[in-house]
């Protein structure tokens, strides 16, 4: 059938459906006097909800286009399948009858046959309601959105069947018969026509990921027909970005085996193309920055391999140069052009700097609990400044660091004609109050038992109170702490803390009550100092016969009252899960201060993460300390410093790492070094893997610091969520095993770490 007369087929039917009531107003004559109004067939829908929509009215001459319109009207409420409009004469004018018949409601929505999807999800996508009037189209996108749902969890072959039975009272009970199937995995990826990259290159650059054993493979490895046309996106950027400008990619083919519940895929590199370099690399813009100035933030450069990602970053640069000077709406745009003779790609950059604008208002939407002031006073810019794009950033890595919010948007209002751009900070506020309890396990302690009550944003106001408490096989900790980050309306932070820790060793007992008290500020954006005051009650207990002297000679109670200056400097891009910047703290104990025990404590650790090739990230960490007694006193045991175990040089038993008596018992040193390095890759939400290498060593007072006396050990780790809690497990190998050691220490932590 030709288009046209398709076409000619719905006006014929549209004609049809209207002609009823049209041809009940083609017999009533203008100029009549409406008299009545009568609304029959309504169940549901009220006579004065209808009437409200009508213009034509009781008393008013009768126009039929007027009432055309009101039929039109009620039409679109989409509430009635059919309208029909008579008329009959009575003695002083016109009596007209608007007979309704309403579609039927929807009294339950049934999802039956779901078994792994998520039903809050799957019910998410189901648009038509209950209570609400029953529409097929509305039926049919809720099919749809399920079935969708489905295949974007991996049920390639899921399939939905809706059903709707007739009730009493003109309601019907709609039920999506959902048949879930079986996960499809991708069982293998190939690619056809690549010379100049092998397929494991061009595997890692795509994000499906053929399926492997269960725990290496997440939602990767699951077959979605929209994850091939993202992978295409990801190939063609990196041919792009290694020179390739001129790449061809065909139309990914699938072969599915419902058997087996996989799918095979095949990409064709139709064309690679010919490798380009860079040529001539141009700026033009205007003179606000020295164009040398604007040439160091530009990295692409003359006789390299030409790379999209590389002008992306630059224009990223030059772009953020201006915003930072107020160019708000500064625009870097390159010129690119080819030269295929030579194989060259000259880049020019041109700056539209526009005009400087300032903040205008800012707004606050989203937060039910937090104050307006508690988010106010996180944000880098003010109202009337200039404008800063570098200062917008910082503000938002801010607030996602409070940790009250699920998702924080930092939106732009331009005003133009008053040179003004209106923020508006739209936040989503997430749960900050937890209560944790359960079991954990570890290769130190054997069996943990911990529970904690946190509140991290108090009545709204960014107050912080926690406590908790940890039984294992060998501590006991109890603590009660609060924290105020803005004390006097100043970025002062204020905590108290009181405390009663216990720790069984080998050959003592030891145990600490206390409390702390504790002053700090920020210096910049970066920097903030603290000063610490503690004061604690130090027991020394159940010496083991022949116990060292020294811990012979600290038995019993003794006081301490110490005071601790801390400088920390936290450059990361994130507190939760960091790739790029640096964590550096130092700090002095000094303790004495009217208590028994003297001595001073310097410690120091600093850790920098790094951003690598094919998703890895890695950081490298350093710490040392060093303490001693003074006024005759020695350092207590309870203050030495310990090495070996999961959390400091793994490979290594707990505490086996330093000073030991003749029965091959911890004593612990006066000063210790330590070194980390760890690169990881993660696989998925919930599984990551790592490989280290530790060293570290710890010093007795009389011993001479040494660096080559340093124990060493590489190995590799996985972390990984599970329904009981996270799982952390290192195998570390000892590079330097002595007799009587094992080669291999296994570090296990569930639950905490």
């Amino acid at each position: 059938m030709s288009l046209k007369r398709i076409q000619l087929a719905i006006v014929l039917l549209i004609c049809l459906w209207l002609w009823p009531p049209l041809l009940a107003l083609a017999e009533i004559g203008p100029g009549s006097v409406v008299r009545d109004i009568v609304i029959e067939g309504n169940r549901r829908t009220q006579a004065s909800t209808i009437r409200f929509y009508l213009k034509t009215e009781i008393g008013s001459p009768f126009v039929p286009r007027v009432l055309r319109e009101d039929i039109k009207r009620l039409y679109e409420l989409r509430t009635f399948d059919d309208i029909r409009v008579t008329a009959e004469e009575v003695d002083d004018g016109m009596r007209i009858t608007i007979a309704v018949t309403e579609k039927p409601a929807v009294r339950n929505v049934t999802l039956e046959g779901r078994r792994r999807g998520n039903e809050d999800e799957v019910r998410q996508r189901v648009v038509l309601k209950e209570r609400t009037t029953f529409e097929r189209n509305l039926l049919n996108d809720s099919v749809t959105g399920v079935q969708d749902y489905y295949r974007q969890e991996g049920y390639y072959f899921a399939h939905v069947r809706p059903e709707v039975v007739e009730v009493d009272d003109n309601q019907v009970d709609v039920t999506l018969n959902i048949t879930e199937g079986s996960k499809v995995r991708v069982r293998r990826i190939q690619f056809t026509g690549n010379q100049h990259f092998p397929d494991s290159i061009l595997q890692r650059e795509i994000q499906t990921q053929p399926y492997q054993l269960p725990l290496l493979s997440g939602a990767a490895a699951l077959y979605r027909p929209e994850g091939l046309r993202l992978d295409l996106q990801l190939l063609q950027q990196f041919y792009q970005n290694n020179g390739f400008v001129n790449i061809q990619l065909g139309e990914p083919t699938v072969e599915i085996n419902r058997e087996a519940s996989s799918v095979v895929t095949t990409i064709p590199i139709v064309s690679e193309g010919e490798q380009y370099k860079v040529g001539v690399v141009g700026l033009t813009g205007d003179d606000i920055f020295d164009e040398q100035e604007l040439r160091r933030l530009v990295r692409l450069r003359t006789g390299e391999i030409y790379s999209r990602e590389r002008v992306r970053r630059d224009i990223l640069a030059l772009t953020n140069a201006y915003t930072d000077q107020g160019y708000a709406f500064a625009d870097a745009t390159p010129t690119v052009a080819l030269d295929d003779q030579q194989r060259l790609v000259s880049v020019t950059y041109t700056v539209r700097p526009g005009s400087r604008v300032y903040i205008g208002r800012i707004d606050i939407r989203g937060n039910e609990r937090t104050r307006d002031w508690v988010i106010r006073r996180e944000l880098r810019v003010d109202e009337g400044e200039l404008y800063s794009g570098r200062k917008l950033r910082r503000s938002r890595q801010r607030l996602t660091n409070l940790d009250y919010f699920e998702e924080v948007k930092i939106d732009t209002l331009r005003r133009p004609e008053q040179g003004l751009i209106d923020l508006e900070v739209d936040v989503t506020e997430k749960s900050t109050g937890q209560f944790t309890a359960g079991l954990g396990f570890s290769s130190v302690e054997t069996v943990v038992f911990q529970a904690s009550v946190t509140q991290r944003n108090l009545f709204g106001r960014g107050q912080s109170i926690t406590a908790q408490g940890r039984i294992g096989g060998l501590t006991q900790d109890f603590s009660i702490s609060f924290s105020e980050p803005w004390l006097f309306g100043r970025p002062i932070n204020g905590g108290v803390s009181v405390f009663r820790r216990q720790v069984n060793f080998q050959t003592f007992d030891s145990r600490r009550t206390g409390f702390s008290l504790t002053l700090g500020r920020a210096f910049g954006e970066f920097l903030r100092g603290s000063l610490t005051y503690s004061f604690e009650e130090l027991d020394i207990s159940d010496l083991e016969p022949g116990a060292a002297d020294l811990l012979q000679e600290q038995e019993g109670s003794s006081l301490s009252s110490s005071i601790t200056p801390r400088v920390v400097r936290d450059s990361r891009n994130s507190r939760f899960n960091p790739s790029q910047g640096s964590l550096n703290s130092f700090e002095i104990e000094v303790a004495g201060l009217g208590g028994e025990n003297r001595f001073y404590k310097i410690t120091g650790d600093s850790t920098w993460y790094y951003p690598l090739a094919y998703g890895l990230t890695g950081f490298v960490k350093g710490r040392f300390g060093i303490g001693t007694g003074y006024g005759g006193e020695d350092l207590p045991a309870s203050e030495r410093f310990f090495l070996g175990g999961p959390t400091t040089v793994r490979g290594f038993g707990f505490r086996d790492i330093g000073p030991q008596d003749l029965d091959g018992n911890p004593l612990g040193g006066t000063s210790f070094v330590q070194f980390n390095i760890e690169i990881g890759r993660s696989f998925s939400r919930i599984l990551r893997l790592v490989t280290f290498m530790d060293v570290g060593n710890v010093y007795a007072q009389e011993q001479k610091f040494d660096l080559g006396e340093l124990r060493r050990s590489v190995g590799f780790g996985i972390r990984f969520i599970t329904p009981v809690g996270p799982v952390r497990m290192d195998w570390g190998f000892k590079l330097d095993r002595r007799p009587g050691e094992r080669l291999v220490e296994l570090g296990f932590l569930l639950g905490t770490f």
